[in-house]
């Protein structure tokens, strides 16, 4: 396993995501501190820099070193671009792929989410060895990296809550239930049977992703596990996962120090 660098004193990294974007700040070693916003892509530069500038100057930092980040949501990526030059001096990293030494099979190779490409970056800086990636959040992705270093591909799936959301949008009848995992197996009525098909189902379907991946790698590879719905699923995959729920901050910091190693 690969042990932390100090390559800047601060370091502030941001994760934009469909539902949550998730900022760390990294200082000696580790991670400080961890908040977290609701993405909203109508929102202004200053309706993002107000609350990232508290959650800083609770801490007693009043600016960064550098800042590193990650989006899926491209109507935010400048908006945090501005954001990200109140904070630091330095100019923003924008992290996208291919690059930061990890190869990627993918076509074309920037089409690849960066949210996937940065979980995968870090799974594999810290184990080095086969892995399957496993994200399960507002979509649940399930991503192949070998050991010497090459994004090999994956699959996108909805999240719980996307399912939910189509039996409820998609029916006259079915009501919208909040996805949740039951302990019984059979629904005594409608809203029970909904959540155990949504959450047993969900289940399945990861499993099954897992599955087919290690045929593709040729063995049962350790499975790394981050994502909101992470901690739910845990016990019922078909193998013990590492649970890793830093996993996405961490591939910004390998990707930042990659950067400053050959800048």
């Amino acid at each position: 396993m690969d042990t932390p660098r100090r390559f800047v004193d601060y370091l502030l990294a941001i994760d934009i995501g469909n539902t949550h974007i998730k900022v760390g700040l990294y200082h000696h070693g580790q991670w400080q501190e961890e908040w977290r916003l609701s993405t909203d892509p109508k929102r202004t530069a200053d309706e993002y820099r107000i609350p990232l500038k508290s959650f800083l100057q609770d801490v007693l930092v009043e600016q960064v070193d550098q800042v590193v980040m990650a989006s899926v949501v491209p109507l935010l990526t400048p908006v945090f671009h501005r954001v990200a030059r109140t904070l630091s001096d330095a100019p923003p990293l924008d992290v996208t792929p291919p690059g930061y030494g990890l190869k990627v099979q993918y076509t074309p190779p920037d089409s690849l989410g960066a949210d996937r490409f940065v979980n995968a970056l870090g799974a594999w800086r810290k184990y080095r060895m086969n892995l399957v990636v496993v994200d399960v959040g507002t979509t649940a992705t399930v991503d192949a990296v070998s050991h010497d270093g090459v994004f090999l591909g994956g699959t996108i799936a909805p999240g719980p809550h996307f399912l939910a959301q189509a039996l409820a949008q998609g029916t006259a009848r079915l009501p919208l239930i909040p996805p949740a995992i039951p302990d019984k197996l059979l629904g005594q009525n409608t809203q029970e049977a909904i959540a155990i098909g949504v959450g047993h189902g969900f289940i399945g379907m990861v499993n099954e992703l897992i599955i087919r991946t290690w045929q593709v790698l040729g063995e049962k590879a350790p499975v790394i596990l981050t994502g909101g719905w992470a901690n739910r699923i845990m016990s019922h995959l078909p193998c013990e996962a590492k649970y890793e729920p830093m996993l996405t901050l961490d591939g910004l910091r390998y990707a930042a120090e990659y950067h400053f190693q050959r800048s």
